[in-house]
């Protein structure tokens, strides 16, 4: 009777937009609460299944209220919406809270199927445990298979990031700059090679013009 009640509210429910009334708080638990049911499967929780379908049935019980507040619907105040919102809200952050437990732990003891099984809940916060994951990952390739995962998204990043390369000078650009520093190396040199000899003829001239004068004089 359970199970036939659980699929028939689920069936209604899960595929409406979530109520609009205090939906900073609903939103988090109508989102969270197939994430939290498929914590049933997992061996830590497998004594919870009942618990976990219960809490399930509930949350989308009143994700139901809420649509009817949202539409006009008095039968039950937005006091109690609210209430019964804050109440689940608590049994929400206990799993929430478990399963980051459990990724820490996983850390700790090296455990990669229980490291993938709670990444995968879509209960832990990933973005704020990215270099945790990806250390983990890049330790642990051997044993984990990332494929559909958020992993595989930290990987690609990471492999595309490495794609970009410094966008400076080829090495036959190099190459080019180089000789060409070279060949106007050495035409400085010879110019001032060059330019020494001039000089040094200048001189040399000026020398036997003044030796010619002195000549013409003593004559």
């Amino acid at each position: 009777m359970k199970i036939i009640l659980f699929t028939i509210i689920f069936t209604l429910q899960l595929f409406g937009s979530n109520p609009k009334i205090y939906s900073a708080l609903g939103d988090k638990l109508y989102n969270n609460a197939d994430n939290i049911q498929s914590l049933s499967k997992h061996k830590n929780f497998i004594n919870e299944k009942d618990k976990i379908e219960e809490y399930v049935v509930v949350v989308n019980v009143l994700k139901g209220i809420g649509s009817k507040i949202d539409s006009g619907d008095s039968s039950v105040t937005k006091e109690e919406y609210l209430a019964k919102l804050r109440k689940l809200a608590k049994t929400n952050d206990y799993y929430v809270m478990r399963v980051k437990r459990l990724f820490l732990s996983s850390l700790d003891k090296e455990d990669s199927e229980l490291f993938l099984d709670m990444v995968k809940t879509g209960l832990l916060n990933t973005q704020r445990y990215k270099s945790d994951i990806k250390k983990y990952y890049y330790n642990h390739t051997d044993t984990l298979d990332i494929d559909g995962t958020v992993i595989e998204e930290f990987i690609a990043e990471d492999q595309k990031a490495k794609k970009r390369v410094y966008k400076g000078p080829t090495k036959e650009e190099l190459q080019k700059a180089n000789i060409e520093r070279i060949r106007a190396r050495d035409k400085a040199r010879q110019e001032a090679i060059q330019k020494a000899l001039e000089e040094e003829l200048k001189k040399k001239k000026l020398e036997i013009r003044n030796e010619q004068k002195k000549e013409l004089k003593t004559k």
